[in-house]
């Protein structure tokens, strides 16, 4: 019987094995010959959730810049730091005064959140008092383009933003909208419609100019964010006298402010760097370090140390500094699966046909579940594929250095994807 019993075994690992051979080897067979990967680098790995072990591996060792990819280590940090929801304030009432910390939180008057607790206490107070940390952080996370500072994927860091550290302006009906209002008198509005709806601002000065034609429009542009600007646009939404003070706030209570699976859907799904850079920052506060660099570090040597070299440098993937591999992108995602539960992962992820997948993956019935990675000659795909046999599978597919338009290559991914749902 016992004889028996190991030739079955030894007959169904053998199977197994001949069957991940192939996939393996059709795989490389796909992406070398097919007309779009073959002509630059390409990186692939898969992962059988419920067979836990690879089945598929393509240069998956090599490291790749992952762009908004970087965000899946948002996510497992954000997820490892906080329980339910992310800290808005830390605050002391002592009668009719209020003494207050920020946390970083980058939800605070955003335009994304309808809900707003910090406003609500902070509208019933006679006397704010700001308790602002020792140091600031960086503007923009590591590696960032400077001249990217007129566009409302880089607005800049700090330790209470308000209103996305951005102003929008809104022209709809023929009448336009300028929030916080407070910039009105530092806008300039042109009508050129060569250049409509592009927006500038002054290096090294909130001014503005706004190029506008006849046609309704959104633009959102970041503003120089500053500890007075900060007290000036309190100011002008609260009515309440607000002071900068050093002073230590004893025993001090947390109000919390959005559900941290909210603020993560929208780290995940639309793909917001700005709240991904703040919750770095909040998740390094909350762990205890004075800054980024030295939290990234522990949370690769401690954390996540059964993962290889990988470089972590901001919160949003918008440096190229930023190195990973496929498979170890597959491993950090087996370990929120581990550690959080599947079906909390891919709640935060965008489906097929939603967010960032707007128009890929289209099915009736979701089948994938992840998170792109775009910058310029770049892209990235990392997630999760359920396949036509009810398969789970982790995924992770980087593309690095192509010349053709993204929207090719993102085609041929999906294609490619199809094909491993169609047959494994």
């Amino acid at each position: 019987n016992s004889l028996t019993l190991l030739v079955v075994l030894n007959l169904i690992i053998s199977c197994s094995s001949v069957k991940q051979l192939a996939i393996e080897r059709d795989t490389a067979e796909i992406l070398k010959n097919s007309e779009i990967f073959s002509k630059h680098f390409t990186g692939f790995s898969l992962f059988d959730l419920e067979e836990n072990r690879y089945i598929a591996n393509y240069n998956s060792t090599l490291h790749f810049t992952p762009a908004s990819n970087t965000k899946l280590l948002t996510m497992y940090v954000g997820l490892k730091s906080f329980s339910d929801s992310i800290p808005g304030i830390l605050y002391h009432q002592q009668d009719e005064l209020l003494k207050v910390t920020p946390t970083g939180d980058p939800t605070f008057l955003n335009k994304h959140f309808s809900s707003q607790p910090i406003l609500d206490l902070l509208k019933k107070q006679r006397q704010i008092n700001i308790i602002w940390p020792e140091s600031d952080p960086s503007i923009y996370g590591s590696g960032s383009a400077w001249d990217d500072y007129i566009y409302d994927f880089q607005p800049q860091l700090s330790w209470w933003p308000i209103y996305g550290n951005q102003l929008t302006v809104k022209k709809e009906d023929s009448i336009l909208t300028i929030t916080p209002g407070f910039f009105e008198d530092f806008i300039d509005i042109l009508d050129e419609s060569d250049t409509a709806k592009y927006a500038l601002r002054d290096l090294f000065f909130n001014h503005f100019t706004i190029y506008e034609d006849s046609s309704s429009y959104e633009k959102s542009i970041p503003f120089l964010h500053s500890k007075e600007l900060l007290a000036q646009l309190l100011s002008d939404s609260l009515k309440v006298p607000l002071a900068f003070t050093e002073e230590e706030m004893i025993a001090p209570d947390t109000l919390f402010s959005q559900s941290l699976d909210t603020v993560l859907q929208r780290i995940m799904k639309p793909s917001d760097n700005f709240i991904a850079e703040q919750l770095l920052l909040m998740s390094a506060w909350q762990n205890g370090f004075d800054d980024i660099k030295s939290f990234t570090k522990h949370v690769k040597n401690v954390w996540l140390s059964e993962l290889n070299d990988l470089v972590w440098v901001d919160g949003s993937g918008l440096s190229r500094y930023n190195l990973i591999t496929p498979v170890d992108q597959v491993r950090l995602l087996k370990k929120c699966v581990d550690e959080f539960g599947y079906d909390r992962v891919i709640n935060l992820l965008p489906a097929g046909g939603e967010g960032t997948l707007k128009e890929l993956y289209l099915s009736e019935e979701p089948f994938i579940y992840a998170k792109t990675g775009t910058l310029s000659n770049n892209h990235s795909l990392s997630g999760f594929l359920v396949t036509k046999s009810g398969k789970r599978l982790i995924f992770s597919m980087m593309n690095n250095h192509y010349l053709v338009p993204t929207q090719e290559v993102k085609k041929a991914m999906e294609g490619f994807l199809l094909q491993v749902r169609e047959s494994y």
